[in-house]
């Protein structure tokens, strides 16, 4: 330690900001200028671009959230302790971790189909995991220095508990960094009031807010593509990814206003006297929905060849956000497009290359392709499959007493970044005996 001391400022805080986050945490008590440092938002800042530049640093994580079948336990594990201990290819160890959320953070609401009390992801940004309970509450969460920061809760959310008094009065959240200021903000996007006139429904626009991490507020903004005209466009609860200023979800497009109509006729048959057979019409209503984090605006694309495929979940490819596809369980191939480096609303989607999985899969949670790592995360019947599309390798993970249809997953990786926002202390004398 002395050592460390003498050395260039500028060269200790390298030094520092490269090391892994349990030890950051164990240096801060060392005395309390490294503390100071540590603590600081511009170091943190520096540790995740070093871990992101680093090539030969630990593999990311993988979050798994989980429906435990067992409501008799207040135990609610976002992922098994013992997950490691399979009977398969030891030489695919990704690290997996148990978090566990307190329960004064008032997450957990009871499903009024299932019974099943839900903590969902939301997103995942430089070491910090967004978590909610598709209502009021927002929980930001980092594993690595066990912080947690319950946010406020907004008139905006309380208004759209009143318009959806039960189930979910929030249709997506997400979490991401405004690169050009290192501002951390969270967006959601809430349900609105529908009103009913004789045999039709009006279903009004979403409304959309954001809390930055800065001014400890929220505040609403406007929809933009989201009102499409005639049309809503609705991004799905699932979870979003956060990738170079961009939140990305999964949606899809709706009418404002649906009539007691029983099928849906093309123009020729409602011209032709209702004499023939209806033809049924498919509407390709699946969208990919960006909100860009610096200027908080969002947008609407469709997903490449989107009315082909079932099973959609976005993913990194390289440097840049991707999409993968599949058809159905029967069709074992999954489709990785890769959006070109324009991202968000002006992107150009490209079919990168296709995944055949040597093993059963029924659906894909998540895959990255970064940084050596070539991982797709996957359901089979009854367990959760990693498997390595480069390396052919697979590892099952034991999930009894699980619900898989409701398991979600997602890659990060550790940091130092506070959830409780920006802590402005500049790097200059803190290595200084206080």
């Amino acid at each position: 330690m002395g050592e460390l001391s003498k050395l260039p400022q500028e060269m200790k805080v390298q030094i520092l900001s490269r090391l892994p986050p349990k030890s950051l945490m164990r240096f801060k008590c060392v005395r309390r200028s490294w503390r100071a440092l540590i603590s600081s938002s511009n170091f943190a800042a520096k540790q995740v671009s070093a871990s992101k530049d680093n090539k030969l640093s630990s593999t990311a994580t993988i979050l798994f959230k989980r429906y435990v079948l067992d409501l008799s336990t207040e135990r609610r594990d976002l992922c098994n302790d013992d997950i490691n201990r399979v009977d398969d290819d030891d030489n695919l160890n990704i690290p997996l971790e148990d978090l566990h959320v307190p329960l004064p953070m008032g997450l957990k609401r009871r499903d009024i189909w299932t019974g099943i009390e839900c903590i969902e992801l939301a997103c995942h940004c430089n070491g910090i995991i967004c978590l909610t309970d598709y209502r009021k509450r927002v929980v930001l969460c980092n594993p690595a220095i066990k912080e947690f920061n319950r946010l406020p809760v907004s008139s905006l959310a309380l208004s759209a508990v009143e318009h959806k008094p039960q189930g979910s009065s929030t249709a997506a959240v997400g979490f991401g960094c405004d690169l050009k200021c290192e501002e951390y903000k969270i967006v959601r996007v809430l349900y609105s009031a529908r009103e009913f006139h004789d045999n039709d429904i009006v279903i009004h626009p979403p409304r959309a807010e954001v809390y930055s991490l800065a001014t400890k507020c929220w505040k609403e903004i406007k929809v933009g593509d989201l009102d499409n005209g005639s049309k809503n466009v609705w991004p799905d609860s699932t979870v979003s990814i956060c990738f170079k200023g961009y939140l990305y979800w999964r949606g899809h497009e709706d009418e404002k206003e649906y009539f007691d109509v029983p099928l849906s006729y093309t123009d020729e048959d409602a011209n032709s006297g209702g004499e023939e057979t209806p033809t049924f019409v498919y509407e390709d209503k699946e969208r990919i929905i960006s909100f860009d984090i610096e200027s908080e605006t969002f947008h609407v694309m469709r997903f490449p060849n989107g009315y082909y495929y079932y099973h959609k979940v976005f993913g990194l490819w390289k440097v840049s956000i991707a999409v993968g596809l599949s058809w159905c369980a029967d069709y074992q191939c999954v489709h990785i497009w890769v959006l070109d480096s324009n991202g968000g609303a002006e992107g150009s989607w490209i079919n990168c290359f296709a995944i055949e999985p040597t093993v059963y899969i029924e659906f894909q949670l998540a895959f990255v392709g970064t940084r050596g790592q070539s991982i797709l995360v996957a359901v089979d019947k009854s367990v959760v499959v990693l498997y390595d599309y480069i390396t052919k390798k697979v590892k099952y993970l034991p999930v009894n007493g699980v619900s898989l249809w409701s398991t979600q997953a997602l890659f990060y990786e550790y940091s130092v970044v506070s959830v409780k926002g920006c802590t402005d202390c500049s790097d200059r004398n803190l290595f200084q005996e206080a």
